[in-house]
C-alpha cells in the first residue's frame, strides 16, 4: 500500500454546504468498556458489542463528516473483532445506511492492518477503508483498482473535484471520469454534493477531512460517554 500526505491546503477551493470536519472517538476507552485490556480488540463477541455501541455515534454526527476511530499505540485488533466490527461497519456504510458519512481508521498497527486485510480477502468483499494519521498522511486497506486509486489520489491532492476536471487532468472520456468518481463515492472514499446551474445538475466530489479546515472553526470530539464535545481544530 502506498502512503500519501496532503497536509497542505488543497489546491482547489470551493464553497461547500456543511462540509467536512471530523469527529473523533478514542478506541482505548471502548476496549476498557468492553472488559478488554486497553490495547486489545479481540473476539467476535466483543466486535459485535463494539459495532452496536459505535453505530449510534456514527449516526450522531452531521452528514458529510467522518468519524475518526482512533486506536491506541501498539494495539492488537484480531481478525474476529475486525470482521464483526470494522467489516460490518463498512458494509453498512456502502449500503448507504449512514448517508454521507464514513469512518476513518487512525493509528492501526501493521499487524492490525494485516488482520483486517486478511478478513477482506477471506470474505472476498470489495470494501476499502481509509487509514489516516494526525499529520495528514493516509493510505487505504482493501482492494482498489489502479484506475480508482489514481482518481482518489488526485482528488485527495485537490480536496474537491468534478468529473470534467478529472477527465481533463487524467485525459479520460467524461463518462469514464464520471464512473470512477461514482464508484469512489459508492465505496464512501469520497463524499459528494450537487449544484444546479443553467447547464443542469453537477456533482462535486470531496475527499474526507480529518485535520480541521483553514477557517479556524472547532472540530467535534465524541467522548466515551457518548457526548459530543468541542476540540480545537488542527490546520490542514
Amino acid at each position: 500500500m502506498s502512503s500519501h500526505n496532503f497536509s497542505e491546503p488543497s489546491q482547489t477551493s470551493r464553497e461547500t454546504s456543511g462540509a467536512g470536519k471530523a469527529a473523533r472517538y478514542e478506541m482505548a476507552g471502548l476496549s476498557s468498556s468492553l472488559g478488554l485490556p486497553e490495547r486489545y480488540f479481540l473476539t467476535r463477541e466483543k466486535g459485535d458489542q463494539a459495532y452496536r455501541f459505535l453505530e449510534g455515534h456514527l449516526g450522531q454526527i452531521p452528514e458529510r463528516r467522518a468519524l475518526i476511530l482512533s486506536f491506541p499505540p501498539e494495539q492488537v485488533v484480531d481478525a474476529s473483532f475486525a470482521d464483526e466490527f470494522v467489516i460490518r461497519l463498512g458494509e453498512k456504510l456502502v449500503a448507504g445506511e449512514f448517508g454521507e458519512r464514513t469512518a476513518l481508521l487512525e493509528g492501526l498497527t501493521e499487524d492490525s492492518i494485516h488482520n483486517l486485510e486478511a478478513v477482506i480477502r477471506l470474505r472476498r468483499t470489495k470494501l476499502v477503508f481509509l487509514l489516516v494519521d494526525p499529520e495528514g498522511g493516509w493510505r487505504h486497506a482493501g482492494p482498489l483498482e489502479p484506475s480508482l486509486s489514481e482518481a482518489l489520489v488526485l482528488t485527495a491532492s485537490r480536496g474537491t473535484i468534478t468529473a470534467p476536471e478529472l477527465a481533463r487532468d487524467l485525459r479520460l472520456a467524461l463518462n469514464t471520469a464520471n464512473n470512477r468518481l461514482k464508484r469512489l463515492h459508492a465505496l464512501r472514499l469520497l463524499w459528494r454534493e450537487h449544484e444546479v446551474s443553467e447547464k443542469g445538475l453537477r456533482y462535486i466530489y470531496h475527499f474526507w477531512e480529518w485535520l480541521g479546515g483553514d477557517d479556524n472553526n472547532v472540530d467535534n470530539k465524541v467522548s466515551n460517554s457518548g457526548e459530543v464535545r468541542d476540540q480545537e481544530g488542527k490546520h490542514g
